[in-house]
């Protein structure tokens, strides 16, 4: 018997995140179809002004209900500040109408944002993660930020896939580049870790290392510029703007090294494409890069906001390619080992199992 899921998460025109997540999910709806599961997706809009929070109200819910009906389980894909409030509010719709439901967790700050809320929100957040039939985290470290809300069975951790680039990369041609250099690959913000990269730059570049950053991704472009100005490095920090498809796996292989030092982060599907085209990684040393990333074996962790210990890390890798391209070897192959796409959706599949089976039980 089919199980049918309704996905939901952001659409509308959003790019990055949790977008990217049900992107994959819906490429990979055939082999869903396989396993006896028949997935379809409502999209969200974000709340950026007044407009949007009456389209929620008018269109949004309406359409909502109507998908609604026609599933067994709702998968929810959160993220915090609105994307919490959105999937709530339609969580309480899905239980009314008496369907399983799924919360899955995809923000690597949800704990700070939970604890900087007011006392409703912590009220909603217990009862969201508590009261839903199924609770996931992207990665290990989130699992145990979520379990104590958990009072029930255990949070599930089902990691996220790169599908590009496990299976594209082999064909994809790197990038002529005149020097080496460190692919960045995510907003661009602070939270990421940009200006620690940038300062770690300056730093090996002022020590005589001919290298650059090449920055793919969107954000305020010219603010950055300035500040990679500012250390000296207008010609070092190349911005490449949004890039996906053989363009962004080209611009991973033509790299020495991946290097995203978030200040949180929940998974990292950068970090994974990278892993899958065969470059050792440099990370800060929490949520999803302690599962994909095996601390001096196929990359470096270091703290975060130590732009010093940044620089250190990333200067063992330029200054020794050979050492660098063995640690991509063993993190491409641990990407194929634990984050291949099947086995990702055989994760979400016993998931809904699960679900679906309890929920026919109760009946």
């Amino acid at each position: 018997m089919s199980i049918r899921v309704l996905q939901v998460g952001p659409g509308h025109g959003q790019q990055g995140g949790i977008a990217s997540v049900l992107s994959q999910l819906a490429r990979s709806r055939e082999q869903f179809g396989r396993a006896g599961v028949a997935v379809s997706f409502f999209e969200t809009r974000g709340f950026r002004n007044l407009g949007d929070l009456l389209a929620f109200a008018l269109i949004d819910m309406p359409s909502f209900v109507r998908a609604t009906i026609r599933a067994d389980v709702v998968h929810f894909h959160v993220s915090e500040r609105g994307s919490f409030y959105r999937k709530f509010a339609l969580f309480v719709v899905a239980r009314l109408l008496g369907k399983r439901t799924v919360f899955q967790l995809h923000s690597g700050n949800f704990e700070r944002f939970i604890q900087d809320a007011d006392r409703v929100t912590r009220l909603l957040a217990g009862l969201f993660i508590d009261k839903t039939d199924c609770v996931i985290a992207v990665s290990t470290p989130i699992a145990k930020c979520l379990q104590h809300w958990r009072r029930t069975d255990a949070v599930q951790v089902v990691g996220n896939m790169a599908l590009d680039a496990e299976h594209g990369a082999p064909t994809a041609t790197p990038l002529a580049c005149s020097r080496p250099y460190i692919a960045f690959a995510g907003r661009l913000s602070e939270a990421k870790g940009l200006d620690e990269l940038i300062r770690a730059v300056a730093d090996l570049v002022r020590r005589g290392r001919d290298i650059e950053v090449r920055v793919a991704g969107t954000g305020d472009m010219l603010r950055w510029q300035r500040i990679a100005a500012a250390h000296g490095l207008d010609e070092r920090v190349v911005f490449e703007g949004w890039l996906d498809g053989n363009a962004k796996l080209a611009f991973y292989r033509g790299a020495r090294l991946f290097c995203m030092p978030s200040h949180f982060e929940s998974f990292g599907i950068a970090t994974l494409e990278a892993m899958f085209c065969g470059l050792p990684v440099v990370g800060t040393r929490l949520g999803g890069f302690l599962d994909l990333v095996e601390d001096g074996v196929s990359g470096y962790l270091v703290d975060g906001h130590d732009s010093r210990g940044l620089a250190e890390a990333i200067c063992k890798l330029v200054d020794d390619p050979e050492h660098a391209m063995r640690m991509g070897c063993v993190g491409l192959v641990r990407a194929q080992t634990c984050f291949r796409a099947a086995s990702i959706v055989d994760r979400y599949v016993d998931c809904y199992r699960r679900v679906d089976t309890r929920g026919r039980s109760e009946r």
